[in-house]
């Protein structure tokens, strides 16, 4: 049964770890085998690689990108692949898990959001700390919000993932007052700016 069992395991995969050139069909058995393997312990870990790109997962994505295509192609062994992958996995799990109960264990590691406009002003030292030049900060003004001037922003910040979030100023009503005459009481008319990105969109 065992000889059987490694025959076929040599005959599909090339072995766990080959020795001689994979075929074909073999590299395409082996990389069938490291993605549903890898998804699996991926899932298993609570892994937020494809929801959040703080450096613990972008870390994790490269380092796993390396270690499963190692496996795939036969330089190393499908036994290896997954045993890595999975101490890889439960390594992000436990700073993860120690960064969501504890704040400054959650800074050193994903690090912090700064401010870089408020209320319509920007924040310069925030900006040269983040490296961030005003015309980058324009830029994603246009693209993420839609919107070409400071005073349009109640706030924006650099977030730990490195993207900026933005934060658009409500726009307040303006009420006309409009008297009547002949005895008719006055008319209150607000009028409500238009918001001219949301209108694009």
């Amino acid at each position: 049964m065992f000889g059987t069992a490694s025959e076929w395991l040599q005959t599909i995969f090339g072995g766990d770890a080959p020795g001689m050139p994979l075929t074909w069909w073999q590299i395409v058995a082996r990389g069938f085998v490291i993605y549903v393997g890898g998804l699996t312990l991926i899932r298993l870990g609570k892994s937020r690689l494809l929801a959040r790109s703080t450096p613990l997962d972008m870390i994790l994505a490269f380092i796993l990108g390396s270690v499963l295509s190692r496996g795939i192609t036969g330089s190393a062994a499908i036994s290896g692949t997954l045993v890595a992958t999975g101490a890889l996995i439960v390594v992000h799990w436990t700073f993860t898990a120690l960064a969501c109960r504890f704040h400054w264990f959650g800074r050193l590691f994903k690090g912090n959001s700064y401010v870089l406009v408020s209320e319509g002003v920007t924040v310069l030292e925030n900006l040269r700390r983040s490296h961030i030049s005003e015309h980058d900060l324009e830029e994603s003004l246009r693209l993420n919000a839609n919107i070409n001037r400071l005073d349009e922003v109640e706030l924006a910040m650099k977030e730990r993932s490195g993207e900026i979030g933005i934060v658009k100023r409500t726009l307040a009503p303006q009420v006309i007052d409009v008297n009547v005459a002949d005895g008719v009481q006055t008319v209150r008319i607000a009028l409500v700016p238009v918001d001219h990105g949301r209108e694009r969109r």
